[in-house]
């Protein structure tokens, strides 16, 4: 979290270096969000609530205040190969060899695609709004975003024939409805990260028991004495084998995990 905490003259220098901390900013600002998340439906007291959001609230103007860097250190890539050279525009030396590379493959090697760089592009192109987002964000206690700034830099687009100021502060569109659909997008993705994780935590705990039951002559002899009088061992045997065909289709979806490539 402390690596965060930086004012934007602060930030990194080096296009590799802000390009890390933006990634790692937004992985942080995504984990803090899930906790306020789970704060909220615990119900604990307001302060730990208001704490948290305001981590995240910081947290979010750094990462923005970062990708505004970013972004302009992306429009000074070159794109076609005799544009490329061992300068950016600003005079500083380029942080990676981009005379034998494509501006696609530098934005890889950086770990973005160039759909994302064209996002961080116009937010750079929109410091103004930007700035408006982060001060809108703390006057109604929400969390500064992207999706603000991009809404707002598209609708300043359609509406050119008006000033920068009158577009800022009379243009502002009504996020009610976009706000409340990214939030039932976000209770469903939470919702089915909450399901994923109890689904194996209730197989976890079912595969840890089959495991610590011990098999010894002395246990096993004394499970068949259980079959003698008690239990009728062919509904048992019954209960027992539909207990493995699920097990082995779960071995399956399992398999197809990782035949997938997930981890």
């Amino acid at each position: 979290m402390n690596e965060l905490i930086v004012h934007k003259t602060n930030l990194p220098d080096t296009l590799e270096d802000l390009s890390r901390f933006v990634l790692i900013g937004r992985e942080k600002l995504n984990s803090v969000k899930a906790e306020v998340r789970v704060i909220n439906k615990l119900e604990l007291v307001q302060e730990v609530i208001e704490q948290k959001r305001a981590e995240a609230q910081m947290i979010a103007e750094v990462v923005l205040d970062a990708e505004v860097r970013l972004g302009e250190l992306f429009k000074e890539i070159p794109h076609a190969s005799h544009d490329r050279g061992n300068q950016y525009k600003s005079g500083k030396p380029t942080p990676l060899s981009v005379s034998q590379k494509s501006k696609k493959d530098i934005l890889a090697e950086l770990g973005f695609s160039e759909k994302q760089a064209e996002r961080l592009e116009k937010i750079a192109d929109n410091s103004d709004i930007v700035e408006y987002v982060k001060a809108e964000a703390r006057e109604n206690g929400d969390i500064p975003t992207r999706a603000r700034v991009l809404e707002l830099a598209a609708n300043q687009k359609n509406e050119s024939d008006e000033s920068d100021d009158n577009i800022i502060k009379t243009k502002i569109i009504n996020m009610a409805d976009y706000e409340e659909k990214k939030e039932v997008e976000l209770e469903e993705y939470y919702d089915f990260l909450d399901f994923r994780v109890s689904i194996y935590k209730e197989l976890a705990k079912i595969v840890d028991l089959i495991n610590r039951f011990e098999i010894t002559d002395e246990r096993m002899e004394a499970l068949r004495d259980n079959f003698d009088a008690v239990l009728t061992v062919e509904n048992e045997l019954r209960h027992i084998n539909n207990s493995i065909e699920k097990l082995n289709l779960i071995k399956i979806e399992i398999q197809k995990g990782k035949k997938h490539g997930k981890k």
